[in-house]
């Protein structure tokens, strides 16, 4: 089983509603997940996390996931947007942080009872949107 793979089985694990259509989109945002968590932890063994070191993981996959979608969604709108795309990307890198942050409030708010994706994404788009749209 490939690291990437793990980690989707562990987000389904805590979001049992997603279906095999998300699986390629969790399955990006895991790969990038892997990516920053090796660069926070060179060292680290992704075949025997610590629980920390799993929520971790989970909470930048599904924040990666719900950026991506929101990428996804905006894409057109940054092409038409005014400013150059240096001011975009660290636009975008603060709303990826914003959000990563959300997701761990959110996923220790809802604790281990298991999380519905839409209404995880709902409420840190709300909040996201709430705190870069003003």
């Amino acid at each position: 089983m490939a690291a990437d793979d793990l980690i989707v089985e562990l987000v389904k694990e805590v979001m049992p509603s997603t279906g095999s259509i998300d699986d390629e989109s969790l399955r990006n945002a895991a790969a990038d997940a892997l990516g920053q968590l090796y660069e926070l932890n060179p060292d680290i063994d992704i075949f025997n996390l610590t629980d920390a070191q799993i929520h971790d993981v989970m909470a930048i996959t599904i924040a990666n996931d719900v950026c991506n979608r929101m990428d996804h969604q905006l894409g057109q709108a940054y092409e038409k947007l005014k400013y150059d795309p240096q001011q975009i990307q660290l636009y975008r890198q603060d709303v990826k942080e914003y959000v990563q942050s959300e997701v761990r409030v959110v996923m220790e708010r809802h604790g281990s009872a298991g999380l519905d994706p839409k209404s995880l994404a709902h409420e840190v788009l709300k909040s996201t949107l709430e705190v870069f749209a003003s």
